[in-house]
Formats: C-alpha cells, structure tokens, sequence
C-alpha cells in the first residue's frame, strides 16, 4: 500500500505533528508499505530528519512573505502556519503526488480543512486527518484525535462526514514502540522527587526549557538531577549548553532516539501540553505543565479539570519564580504527585501507533467484531454507502440514490418482516452492511463494504457473520446476484461455500440451509 503524509514542522509550528506522523510512516513502513512525505520548506522544518529517517520526501517551496496578509482560506486562527494559500498549498501537493494515486492521503495541518481535502480527494483512495482541535469542518474517511476530552464522541459531529470513522482517545496515541517497552520495565511511581524531566517541544520558540534550568539551578533545588530534551532545529542551542554546564547533575539531550529511556528514569515532568503528554503519561509520569500556544490549551481543558496533569499557567503569566515555587510545592506536599500518578497510570498502554496502523492496512481480526440490527438513526450512513461510486457500479442499478427515494426506501425496509438488515461493526465502528430480502422460497442477499476498509479481504468475515445471524430466525435457501465484472464480491460467495450458477450473463450463487455448516466452520 502506498501512504503519502501532509504535515509541516517549523519554528512557529514545532515538530510534534511531524514526529507523529513520523511514528505512524515507521509502523506503517514495517508493514511493507510505501511511504512519503509532502512538506513545506519552512524555516526550522525537519524535512531533512525525514528523509534521514529512510523516508521520501517532496519539499514544497518556502512560505510566500506576502500570506502573512493574504491568509490562506481555512476557517481557524492557524491559515498563517501553511505560509500559502489552501488554493496553491492543493496545487503543489497534487504535483507532488504524481500519477500513482495513493491508498491514503495522511493529513496533519492545523492550516488545513475541507476546502484542500475536497480538491485533493480526486487524486486520492482514502484521506485520513490528525486533528486536536475539532475547530474545522474536514472531508476525510478517517479521523484520528488521540487527546482526551469528556465530550469526545460527539466533538466532531458536523465537522466529519457520515461515515468516518473516528478514533478518538489516548488508546491511539501515535507513541513509538519504545514506549510500549519500557511501560513494561516501568518501576513502581511513588511520590518522591529526585529527578525531573524538560520538554517543551523540539524547537521551543519561548526558550522554556531554559526558563525552567534558571528556576532549577536555586540552591534550594540544585541537587535535582535532571534531563533537559530540546530538538535539532532549537534556536537555543548554544545558550542552553551554558546553562547545562553551569548547573551539576544536569544532562541536555538534542533530537534523541531513546527518549522513552530519558522519560522513564524521571519523577516528576515540566513540559508543554501537546502530543508529548501521552508520551509521559505511557510512563506513568506526573507533568507540570505550561502552555505556549492555543491548542494546547484546549488540549488540557479537561485533563487539569480531572486531576490528571497540573496546569502551571499560560507563557505570558509564568517566570522562574512561579516554576522553582510550584517544584516546591510538589515536593513538599507529595500527595499533589500521587493523586496524579493514580490517575494516568492505566489510561494509556503506548500501543497506539500499533493500533491505527492495524485500522490502516489490517485484517482487523484481533478486534471485536459485532451484528446489528439497522435503524432508523443509520439512515444516513446506509445513504451514503449506497451511493458510494463503487457500490453503484456493482449494482444491477447503478444510478444515484436521491435521499428522498431512500429515506422512503428505508423506513420501509425496516417495517418488512421479509426483510433483514444488518450492519456489521469493528470495535463499535461500521464496517459495512448486509441485507436479506426474502423473495419466494430464497432469501436475496446484498452486502457493501465502507470504502476506507475496502481491499482488505474482510468481505468473508463480515457476510459469514451476517449469514449466521440471519440463520437463527430463517432456514431459507440463500441467493447472491454477483455482476460478471464484480470479481471481489464473486471470490467472496465462492470462499464461502456457495454455489455457481450464470444467468443472463451474471454469477448466481446459492446455498441451501444444510450447508450453512460450511460457513460457520
């Protein structure tokens, strides 16, 4: 499968979406699958650290000094971090991309909303988006929000389209398999503070980390050792490797590979409120948080509001003197760590890069698979895959479904006792549907499949376990109308155990109740 990622890091963006986007290409690339990446030539982006990371990479060119002024279209405060406008930003990608058309687009861009998506859909299979901010509406198959938030099953209704499929929580967080491994050598937290943890993002445009080493090199807190992690593209480098030399016990670390091993071994974390949360939380480390930028603060509404991160304030209320007496506070009233600790210990396993791939390219059979009646509130849905391009070129009738036809169509279909309608779901999510219609002494089948699950041999699976819902109220005779170009759908009625038969040029299968035992085996 080929996969293509638009994200961009910069001095004002950072590096978190890249280094993201990062660890999904790497899961994803263990898989055998293509990767590239598309991003923008901004000043301190990482486009060299991805290609030395083995992966393709087209640059596009640098920001227009003029966009600034111009903005570039999206409907949220950050159009000026894509440097274009979405017009030319859609362009150049389609460039980029060439003549192979990817299985999915990859999209992570707070600059970015449905107006690009829309003229990139044409060129694409699939469009999945990484989003943190719910403040835009998207056109994506998939969507992937990895933050916690109380309302986060109803935060994107009317921003994504019917039919997207959501994974929303910490369970997906994009962290690296080093996380996984070292939750499983995770020493025992407790509340006593020997060692402390700085991370304010790879580039740290307000230069936190070193506000944080001043407040820490007080006499009162010399004698905490700590480790200080800041990115290749930091403009602080120099500065800070000052202050590192000037303070004992102190270990600066720029742009590493074992970041999970540095989280592991500290007690207590000062850092910011982006994606580096999950990372520490997989660790069962406390956090003492400041917050540089708006999305991270809508990051941490409900975290601070539930006890799972301290909150310390906003860049513009904060020095060093706030940082050395909250560090105090902490160490001198040890309940203010464990109630924390309790709390995040068991919210996030670090497997989530695992996951999403697995949702991207996999058999999904580890999942938990599920029948479900129909109703009336998945009208829409069965809408939408209805007239879903593929689906109506493999239909004996393969013209468009207005919504007042179906809606009618519908609502009967649900009234008929001759009539059966299943939709099969994957860890809650539709996958797809399977109708039976009786008509004389056979029962007709029709089934579909989502288009972003398509390709991924689960039609067997999906039709078996709605054949053997159906058959625990019917003993009819089964019957599938393949047309003769419909190869997949063929090769699925054939793997269960059904019968060939050609009329008027289309593949007829059948199977009579005695043999049902063939497809539950």
């Amino acid at each position: 499968m080929r996969f293509v990622f638009r994200t961009d890091a910069s001095t004002n963006i950072g590096s978190g979406h890249v280094m993201r986007c990062l660890t999904l290409a790497e899961e994803l690339k263990k898989n055998g699958s293509d990767i590239t990446f598309i991003s923008r030539a901004h000043e301190g982006n990482l486009n060299g650290l991805i290609s030395d990371k083995g992966m393709k990479v087209a640059e596009l060119s640098a920001p227009d000094s003029r966009f600034v002024q111009v903005g570039n279209g999206c409907s949220n405060d950050y159009a000026e971090w894509l440097g274009v406008t979405q017009e030319q930003d859609a362009r150049e990608s389609i460039n980029a991309l060439g003549k192979t058309i990817p299985d999915w687009l990859i999209v992570d861009h707070y600059g970015l909303d449905e107006a690009w998506e829309t003229v990139l859909r044409t060129h694409v299979k699939n469009i999945m988006v990484i989003d943190d901010l719910a403040n835009r509406i998207h056109d994506c198959n998939l969507l992937l929000d990895q933050n916690w938030f109380e309302n986060k099953d109803s935060r994107y209704n009317g921003l994504v389209p019917v039919g997207c499929t959501q994974l929303l929580g910490p369970e997906y967080a994009l962290l690296r398999p080093e996380f996984s491994e070292a939750r499983k050598k995770n020493k025992p937290r407790n509340d006593d503070v020997k060692r402390i943890f700085i991370f304010f993002g790879g580039s740290d445009p307000h230069d936190l980390t070193g506000m944080t080493l001043r407040a820490l090199s007080d006499p009162e807190l010399a004698l905490m050792e700590v480790d200080a992690v800041i990115g290749e593209n930091n403009p602080h480098r120099t500065e800070l490797k000052k202050l590192v030399t000037q303070r004992p016990l102190t270990n600066l670390h720029i742009q590493v590979k074992n970041i999970a091993t540095i989280i592991a071994k500290a007690d207590l974390a000062i850092a910011s409120g982006g994606g580096n949360i999950w990372e520490r939380m997989s660790l069962s480390i406390p956090s003492m948080i400041i917050s540089f930028a708006k999305n991270q603060v809508i990051i941490l509404q409900d975290l601070v509001k539930h006890g799972l991160v301290e909150h310390l304030g906003d860049i513009s209320e904060i020095n060093q003197d706030i940082i050395k007496q909250k560090i105090i506070d902490n160490i001198n009233e040890p309940s203010l760590l464990s109630n924390q600790i309790n709390k995040i210990e068991n919210l996030i396993n670090g497997k989530g890069s695992q996951i999403v791939a697995q949702w991207l390219l996999g058999d999904l059979s580890n999942k938990t698979w599920e029948v479900k009646c129909a109703t009336i509130d998945n009208i829409e849905l069965y809408w939408v895959w209805v007239n879903d391009e593929q689906v109506r070129k493999n239909s004996i009738n393969n013209k468009s479904i207005p919504f007042k036809i179906h809606e009618k169509w519908f609502k009967n279909k649900l009234d008929d006792n001759n009539c059966s309608l299943y939709m099969i779901c994957v860890d809650k999510h539709p996958v797809g549907q399977v109708r039976f219609e009786a008509e004389r002494n056979f029962a007709c089948i029709d089934y579909s499949i989502a288009k972003q699950f398509r390709g991924r041999k689960l039609g067997k699976r999906l039709l078996g376990l709605a054949i053997t819902e159906f058959q625990k109220h019917s003993n009819q005779r089964l019957l599938g109308e393949v047309l003769s170009g419909n190869i997949v759908s063929g090769k699925t009625f054939e793997s269960l155990g059904f019968n060939l038969e050609i009329k008027d040029g289309n593949k007829i299968y059948t199977t009579q109740p005695r043999d049902l035992e063939k497809i539950n085996a």
